[in-house]
């Protein structure tokens, strides 16, 4: 997992000063990669903060392509021109290819969709519990926009809006609730939120599906990863118990993959394995000390 920070306000933001703590999450700011991008990159944004972070834009934009049937997002490759059918809107929930569906083809972050605003309770329980929150602003004048909730303190919420040159920012709760973006002259409101309902504490803890082992587990000097089924190009990727990525080995083949301790301290971490820019396998290696 992803550290969570813990900021004491020691300024006054709005008229307020806070004595206790806000909790942060520590995501990275995505840029949409095309105008009408911004459920990619912030499906990009979460994917990346739970360790997901394989797919890139393009590739969330092809599988939306290939699954979604509310449009027709052509047929061109996304990753090979996006502008030919792939720069679209896409809904956070309830249509095939949707926000919701994406982060569970990508990552299995199972997630549900409701029509309405979060609380504050709401928005510290969620942050409390590791968990990320995806908020649609409507416009006054129509459409929508998509940004990442990451953290709160007091009365203040953390967001990560992708669009271009905007990045991490500080909202007030009425803001985030209706208020007038300052890159546009529409008035926005929080009409929809997608929350994460995974055990994120434990994101990395998946049951062993058979796809990827090891023998012996735990080992001391190396060990050897056996896939239930021959590999073409496919990423095996080693994170520990914050999530963070320690060790990756790209263009793997084949069914066997020795693994060398070399600088890696002893602890648990987390295999993961990933084929085609989807998740297929996990399972938990221990190094045992010396």
């Amino acid at each position: 997992m992803k550290k969570i920070l813990f900021v004491l306000f020691t300024g006054i933001l709005t008229g307020t000063c806070f004595l206790s703590p806000g909790q942060v999450l520590n995501v990275s700011n995505t840029e949409q990669q095309h105008d009408q991008w911004c459920w990619a990159g912030s499906t990009k944004c979460v994917l990346d903060y739970y360790g997901f972070s394989t797919p890139q834009q393009c590739d969330i934009a092809e599988y939306v392509r290939s699954t979604a049937t509310f449009h027709n997002f052509g047929s061109t490759d996304c990753c090979v021109n996006a502008l030919q059918g792939c720069n679209y809107w896409n809904y956070n929930y309830g249509a095939a290819g949707s926000m919701q569906d994406i982060l569970v083809h990508f990552g299995n972050l199972q997630n549900t969709g409701i029509a309405t605003s979060l609380t504050l309770a709401e928005i510290t329980t969620q942050i409390q519990q590791n968990k990320l929150f995806i908020i649609r602003w409507g416009w006054s004048g129509g459409g929508g926009h998509f940004i990442v909730g990451h953290g709160i303190n007091g009365n203040n919420i953390y967001f990560m809006n992708p669009w271009f040159g905007e990045g991490l920012h500080i909202g007030t709760y009425s803001f985030m609730l209706s208020g007038v973006d300052g890159t546009s002259t529409s008035t926005h409101t929080w009409t929809h939120t997608n929350k994460i309902t995974s055990d994120v504490s434990a994101i990395y803890e998946l049951a062993d599906n058979g796809n990827i082992s090891a023998f012996p587990n735990p080992f001391i000097t190396e060990t050897s990863l056996h896939m239930a089924h021959s590999l073409k190009d496919a990423t095996i990727t080693l994170l520990n118990t914050l999530g963070q990525q320690v060790l990756q080995i790209k263009n793997v083949s084949g069914q066997t993959v020795v693994l060398q301790k070399g600088d890696l301290q002893g602890g648990i971490y987390f295999l993961q394995l990933t084929e085609g820019g989807k998740v297929t396998g996990t399972n938990k290696l221990v190094i045992a000390d010396n």
